[in-house]
C-alpha cells in the first residue's frame, strides 16, 4: 500500500488516507477562518495532528490567526521545542486558544503560567523573554506555509506521501509504470526486481521441494535475478532481441549484479526517442523468460532459445497492435 516511487503498488491505505483527509480540515481552519465551523473541536487523530503541526511554518504579521503557545512561528519552532519545561505550566485550554496578538498584548503570556518552573524552566523562561521582546507584529495577515509542497498551499497527496517518510525509494517505479506494458508483465517485473518470485532460492528458504539447478541452463543455483539477466540461456535471448537494434553491447553478462542494475544502465545509453520503448522491450524480454522457465518447470518441456523468441516476436506484435507505440517506434524489421 505505499506509493509506486516507495516500492508499492500504489493502493491507498484507508487509514492513512483518513488521515491526510482529516488534516485538511485543519489547514482550512487556519487559512479560511470564515467556514461557519472554524474553532470547534474538530475530531482528529493523533497522528493527523503531529504530523500537521511539523508540516506548517507560520509567518506572523498580525498574529490574530496564529496560535502563540502550539504553533510554529517563532525563528521557525514551537515554544513546545525551545521551552517544553514553561509550557508544561500552561493549562491545556490555554494552548488551544491563546492567539500571538493576544499573547503578546501587555505580556499575557506571563500570566498564562501557572505553577513554578523550577531551575530549568526559569532558565527556559528568561530565553523566551529576550526572544519575544524583540519580536514586533504588523498589519499584514499571518501567513502560513505548509512545507511538503514546492507551492506552499496544502495537498491532500503531499501529507499521504508523508505518512511513508523513511521508507525505501524505489528507483525503476518511473520505467516500470509510466511504460506501456499489460498490468500482470508490470506486476511480475515488480516482483521480480524486488526478489519476490517463487523460484528455487525461495522454495529452499521455505523448506519446500526445489530444482537444484536453473532449468534453463542446468549451471548454476536458480534465482529470479539469473533467469532474467546472468543466465547463459537468458543472455542468449538478450542478444537476439537486441542485435537488431544496434543495442548489442547492452546485452547482460555474468557480472550483472541484478535486473534492475542492468536495466537502468542499459537505459541510460538508449536514444532519447526510444527509451518508452526500450523500457516496454525489457518488460516483454522478461516476461518471456519468465514464461518459457515455467513452461520448463511446469510442462516439462526443454529449454529453446528458438520457441522463447518466437514466443517473443508473437507477443511483440500484440503489443504493437495493443498500442505499444514506443515499439513501433523502434522499427525493428524483423517484427513485420
Amino acid at each position: 500500500m505505499r506509493p509506486f516511487e516507495l516500492g508499492g503498488l500504489g493502493i491507498h491505505n484507508l487509514e492513512v488516507m483518513g488521515w491526510a483527509l482529516q488534516m485538511r480540515w485543519l489547514w482550512i481552519e487556519k487559512t479560511k477562518q470564515d467556514r461557519p465551523w472554524a474553532g470547534l473541536e474538530i475530531p482528529v487523530h493523533l497522528n493527523a495532528s503531529a504530523l500537521f503541526a511539523i508540516s506548517v511554518v507560520t509567518i506572523v504579521g498580525n498574529g490574530e490567526n496564529t496560535l502563540f503557545w502550539s504553533d510554529r512561528w517563532l525563528h521557525g519552532q514551537k515554544l513546545e521545542n525551545l521551552a517544553p519545561n514553561v509550557l508544561k505550566c500552561v493549562p491545556p485550554k490555554v494552548r488551544r486558544t491563546r492567539t500571538v496578538a493576544e499573547a503578546l498584548h501587555e505580556l499575557t503570556w506571563v500570566s498564562d503560567i501557572k505553577g513554578p518552573l523550577g531551575w530549568h524552566g526559569l532558565a527556559e523562561y528568561l530565553q523566551l523573554w529576550d526572544l519575544i521582546s524583540g519580536f514586533a507584529l504588523n498589519a499584514m495577515e499571518d501567513a502560513h506555509h505548509w512545507k511538503l509542497d514546492s507551492s506552499g498551499s496544502f495537498s491532500t497527496k503531499s501529507a499521504y506521501r508523508d505518512f511513508f517518510f523513511g521508507s525505501t525509494t524505489f528507483e525503476p517505479w518511473r520505467r516500470l509504470w509510466k511504460s506501456w506494458a499489460p498490468g500482470k508483465c508490470k506486476t511480475f517485473v515488480w516482483l521480480a526486481i524486488r526478489n519476490r518470485c517463487w523460484t528455487a532460492d525461495w522454495l529452499q528458504k521455505r523448506g519446500l521441494p526445489h530444482p537444484d539447478h536453473c532449468p534453463l541452463c542446468d549451471q548454476e543455483d536458480e534465482t529470479v535475478q539469473h533467469i532474467l539477466t546472468t543466465c547463459v540461456f537468458a543472455r542468449q535471448f538478450w542478444f537476439a532481441v537486441l542485435v537488431p537494434l544496434n543495442l548489442v553491447a547492452l546485452v547482460p553478462n555474468r557480472r550483472t549484479v541484478s535486473m534492475a542494475d542492468w536495466w537502468l544502465k542499459a537505459w541510460r545509453k538508449v536514444p532519447k526517442q526510444h527509451k518508452k520503448g526500450f523500457n516496454s522491450l525489457v518488460m516483454l524480454g522478461a516476461w518471456i523468460l519468465w514464461k518459457h522457465r515455467n513452461a520448463c518447470v511446469f510442462d516439462g518441456s526443454a529449454p529453446c532459445l528458438q520457441v522463447a523468441l518466437q514466443a517473443y516476436r508473437d507477443e511483440f506484435h500484440l503489443w504493437q497492435v495493443a498500442g505499444a507505440k514506443g515499439l513501433r517506434a523502434l522499427g525493428v524489421d524483423w517484427v513485420d
